[in-house]
């Protein structure tokens, strides 16, 4: 009897045979392309980021890795110590809060024409063509409304105006920047709000009027908190596109064989100086370190709207 027992507690599984799994050439073959994504990114962008992180630490002739030479922090104190790098920070922030403009104007589009207009869906779709639209195109176009001589608005206007290369007002060209980065971007922004603006609830728009509420309080108290997840999304993502501008300053102010972007090189971004130094420059090793410094300062501005976002989401 105890013998029987012993083999009523052996259980079925136990008593057939294991099978080695057999991989057919069908499966490598599927293996193999699960894979290759995975290793033609870690390649091709894991291995420049682990590279740049390393040659900031060294120096190197033409941005060959061969001739890399330890020198410590030299490339640290060089940009640090470096007034261009300063001034590109100070144009860069000053064409970031541009971001901040066109989330207000997307905003302020997306709530009117939620108020079913006529034409609400051809004028969404009007405003949706800037985005994609290449952005060295729309600064071509825009270089073309501000040229000195045959210039769109200086026809309209009846004036000579330099915009683009005043040296006695050099910020005319940070407007021109400006308004480029402005006429483009709301567009994104336009479609996410009004796919925001469908979830929030119109029984509390209802109750509100019953209570005798004004539009101000029922945006205030009902369509932000509503958007709130959307709306620090965007927030995120502007800031990761003001602090890396590049195409529109390239187009409207090239460099010149002084290597200066515009005018008292108002035009020079971070972005636009790490290309310099890194493309034109053959100084990878400097370009590094401002890639690096410009990445941190990213990080330390998104980390905490990416918390509010995530505490929004839950909630």
């Amino acid at each position: 009897m105890g013998g029987i027992k012993a083999l009523e507690k052996i259980s079925v599984a136990e008593c057939v045979p294991k099978r080695k799994i057999r991989w057919k050439p069908v499966s490598w073959l599927c293996l193999a392309l699960v894979f290759t994504p995975i290793i033609a990114y870690f390649l091709f962008n894991g291995f420049p980021v682990v590279l740049s992180f390393i040659s900031m630490f060294t120096d190197m002739q033409a941005n060959d890795i061969t001739t890399m030479e330890w020198n410590g922090f030299d490339n640290f104190r060089q940009v640090f110590t470096d007034p261009k790098f300063w001034g590109s920070w100070k144009s860069t922030l000053i064409l970031a809060t541009s971001q901040i403009i066109t989330l207000l104007i997307s905003l302020v589009i997306a709530v009117l024409l939620e108020q079913k207009v006529k034409g609400a869906k051809i004028l969404q779709i009007i405003f949706f063509i800037p985005y994609i639209c290449s952005g060295v195109a729309v600064a071509i176009m825009w270089m073309w409304v501000f040229n000195k001589d045959l210039g769109i608005l200086n026809s309209i206007l009846g004036q000579n105006i330099d915009w683009l290369n005043d040296s006695d007002r050099p910020m005319r060209l940070i407007v021109c920047v400006y308004v480029t980065i402005v006429w483009q971007a709301p567009a994104y922004g336009i479609v996410m709000f009004k796919a925001a603006l469908k979830n929030v609830n119109p029984a509390l728009y209802e109750a509100a009027s019953l209570d005798g509420a004004n539009a101000f309080y029922k945006f205030w108290h009902i369509t932000l908190p509503g958007i709130k997840s959307v709306l620090l999304f965007l927030l995120l993502a502007s800031v990761t596109q003001g602090l890396a501008v590049f195409d529109s300053v390239l187009v409207l102010a090239p460099l010149d064989w002084k290597q200066t972007a515009g005018p008292d090189n108002v035009g020079l971004t971070v972005n636009y100086y790490i290309y310099m130094q890194g493309v034109y420059n053959d100084e990878m090793e400097y370009a590094a370190v401002m890639s690096w410094f410009l990445f941190a300062v990213t990080f330390l501005i998104s980390f905490p709207i990416i918390r509010a976002r995530n505490k929004a989401s839950e909630g």
